[in-house]
């Protein structure tokens, strides 16, 4: 087995890591949702303020994930994009789901989600930037130049640099609907919110 199928084998790999740990941690986000309710619901006030910062970051993390893919769409791993939010930083789309994923937490009315989405992150997250720094680093030649003058993570809008996007549209499309999945979860928060209120549903404890 030569280098580039071990690189292969080892991309793989952790792209299927990263899909179970996802779908781990989905499943236990859906039984605290499901059975259990807002330790704030008692202070309507601040429930409805982390409702509304909820929904600001999560419209924020779906509509930065399209700018991201207007720009990279079927193009990953193919050539370097320095451009749009990639003169930012050069993880956007790994940023914005992150602004998505807090917001979505903070959608549920809880601190906790969010806290515990914001703690799955790091303990993954960095592997998977590590690995495509790796890759991009062996495989563009500009990259080390680019990594110089780009962040890592958090943007540095004074970098801005427009540029056009040029992507598949068949993998645009795609990865639109996988994004929409973001906005349709604040529907499913509510309407798990109006069934244990409704007694449909039973609450066997709070969330902070």
């Amino acid at each position: 087995m030569d280098g580039a199928q071990t690189l292969n084998g080892l991309q793989v790999s952790r792209t299927r890591t990263r899909l179970l740990v996802s779908r781990m941690f989905g499943i236990a986000f859906l039984f605290f949702l499901a059975f259990g309710a807002s330790y704030w619901s008692s202070t309507p006030l601040f429930d409805q303020v982390l409702f509304l910062t909820g929904v600001v970051l999560t419209v924020t993390g779906f509509c930065g994930r399209l700018w991201c893919l207007s720009y990279i769409a079927g193009r990953k791993k193919k050539v370097l994009v320095a451009e749009g939010p990639y003169s930012l930083c050069r993880h956007p789309l790994y940023f914005f789901s992150f602004v998505g994923g807090i917001g979505l937490g903070l959608c549920t009315e809880t601190l906790s989600a969010a806290l515990l989405f914001a703690l799955a992150f790091a303990l993954y997250y960095p592997q998977a930037i590590r690995g495509e720094e790796t890759f991009l680093s062996d495989n563009f030649a500009g990259y080390e130049e680019y990594r110089k003058r780009v962040p890592l993570f958090f943007p540095r809008w004074s970098n801005f640099v427009e540029g056009d996007g040029l992507v598949s549209v068949c993998a645009f499309r795609r990865e639109i609907v996988a994004a929409g999945g973001f906005l349709l979860l604040i529907g499913v928060f509510e309407m798990v919110e109006m069934l244990h209120r409704t007694d449909i549903l039973p609450t066997l404890f709070l969330v902070p």
